[in-house]
């Protein structure tokens, strides 16, 4: 097909919207068809006109100069407070009580006459927050994980995730050789697979999905095996199961040589000697990117270094410290907030997300990309800090968690329901003893620096969330119980 037809045609028709109502009405024998005809069509043809723009933004800006991605955000920043105050009623009601004029929005400065909202203010206002301009029904809910006890419900168009999220995550994987068409790909994240199977293809998005709820020795032996015999390039799960799969490859003592080239590791943070100890075990390297489900802040590593290049096409970041002033400097920590862009159904402008970074010092990066680079991405505060004795707040990135003293440890999860007390769950191997005990409770007081009294628990199996993430530190302490 001549390449004006074949531009002609992508323009006409909305090849994903197109195939997905057909899929739901043809009876179960042909879906499979649909599915493997699926597969071979190129996701610039199948994923739309969204997809489209966007692949040839990021193909683009990456290389910008500081100034132009500026320039872009300044307009994107103007779009999307021009749109809330007019389809918004949440943010008409706050833009008028703060005398905030749309209109004359020029400079970043300028956002700081807008107050901070949380989660909580999500909450609360709900379907306030929604545009005018969507009747719900055209609207998809998009619910985030609800780790911190507390769920949102997000409204988006209904072709937000191919259109939008699907391009930026194929920029930011594409850097370490990621292609969506013809990579070998693998998930073991959140998948529980029907009638005991471990695995299966999913012919639709080419892509082999691991069942992530049962892992045993039998079933990490079965996974190890099909990444092989699969020659998969890519596997895309959380640092938690990558762990538990390094944890069988050095009990067992197998020098594990495969096809893996890198890990894509989301959703759960990395903590200090995880990345070292998965690249030695799985023999690939680790991968990873910032975002949240909220869908406001998106911010990628490159291949040149694992600093964290803020995505300017996809939002605006600030930091801001405890008092909600906003940090310009490097090296201090301060709360992530964000306004996204492009999120026409429910726009979030000034979202507090509960997760911290720095700016780093380096303001420039060998890759050749001048997006602004973040160090130190902790998620939620309180899930990733533990509280002392005095109110004091210890990262959980500070404790070494992967030296010899786990050696005989399977698996392991902290909960704190007071300041200056914590429990750890051990899920033990064989070889565990009294003396395994003793070397972590050591060890662990002198990284807390004796601000916490600790007890062990001894557990079967670690549970995950809904998602089949783990968390590392289950914290129930309120803000209110630190005053």
């Amino acid at each position: 097909m001549k390449k004006q037809n074949l531009k002609e045609l992508e323009n006409r028709f909305d090849f994903y919207e197109m195939a997905r109502k057909m899929y739901t009405r043809v009876p179960n024998f042909g879906k499979r068809l649909m599915e493997i005809t699926w597969a071979i069509i190129p996701p610039a043809i199948k994923y739309g006109k969204k997809y489209r723009h966007y692949t040839k933004l990021l193909n683009d800006s990456q290389w910008w100069n500081k100034k132009q991605l500026e320039v872009y955000q300044i307009k994107k920043l103007k779009e999307t407070l021009l749109y809330a105050a007019e389809y918004v009623p949440f943010y008409k009601k706050v833009f008028m009580e703060n005398g905030f004029n749309a209109e004359s929005f020029s400079t970043f400065s300028e956002l700081e006459k807008l107050p901070l909202i949380d989660k909580d203010v999500v909450l609360t206002n709900g379907k306030d927050m929604v545009s005018k301009q969507f009747p719900l029904s055209k609207l998809k809910v998009h619910t985030t994980g609800g780790t911190t006890g507390k769920q949102l419900r997000l409204y988006i168009t209904k072709n937000a995730y191919t259109g939008r999220e699907l391009p930026f995550v194929d920029a930011i994987w594409g850097r370490v050789g990621y292609d969506r068409y013809f990579s070998h790909v693998a998930q073991l994240r959140n998948h529980r697979l029907e009638n005991g199977k471990i695995w299966e293809y999913d012919w639709k998005n080419r892509v082999l999905i691991f069942d992530a709820y049962h892992m045993d020795d039998k079933n990490i032996g079965i996974i190890l095996r099909k990444i092989t015999e699969c020659k998969v390039e890519f596997l895309h799960t959380y640092p938690s199961s990558a762990l538990i799969l390094c944890d069988f490859i050095k009990r067992k003592g197998i020098k594990y040589n495969n096809s893996l080239k890198v890990l894509l590791l989301t959703s759960e943070n990395i903590y200090a000697g995880q990345k070292e100890t998965i690249e030695k075990y799985m023999n690939a390297k680790c991968f990873t990117f910032y975002g949240h489900s909220e869908g406001a802040a998106l911010a990628g590593q490159c291949e040149c270094s694992e600093k964290y290049h803020i995505q300017s096409e996809y939002g605006y970041i600030e930091l801001v410290d405890e008092d909600g002033k906003v940090i310009k400097e490097p090296n201090k920590i301060g709360e992530i907030v964000c306004t996204g862009f492009d999120n026409k159904a429910m726009p979030l402008i000034r979202y507090r997300t509960g997760d911290f970074a720095s700016y780093s010092e380096k303001a420039t990066c060998a890759c050749g990309r001048h997006y602004t680079l973040l160090d130190n991405i902790v998620g939620r505060w309180t899930q990733e800090m533990f509280i002392g004795k005095t109110g004091n707040k210890i990262s959980m990135t500070a404790l070494n968690m992967h030296t010899d003293i786990f050696k005989n440890v399977e698996n392991y999860q902290f909960i704190q329901d007071i300041p200056g007390k914590c429990s750890i769950r051990v899920v033990k191997n064989d070889n565990y003893s009294l003396m395994d005990e003793k070397n972590i409770f050591d060890e662990l007081q002198k990284k807390f620096d004796n601000s916490m009294e600790i007890k062990f628990e001894y557990v079967k199996e670690i549970e995950k969330t809904m998602r089949g993430k783990q968390r590392f530190i289950i914290q129930n302490i309120k803000d209110e119980e630190l005053i």
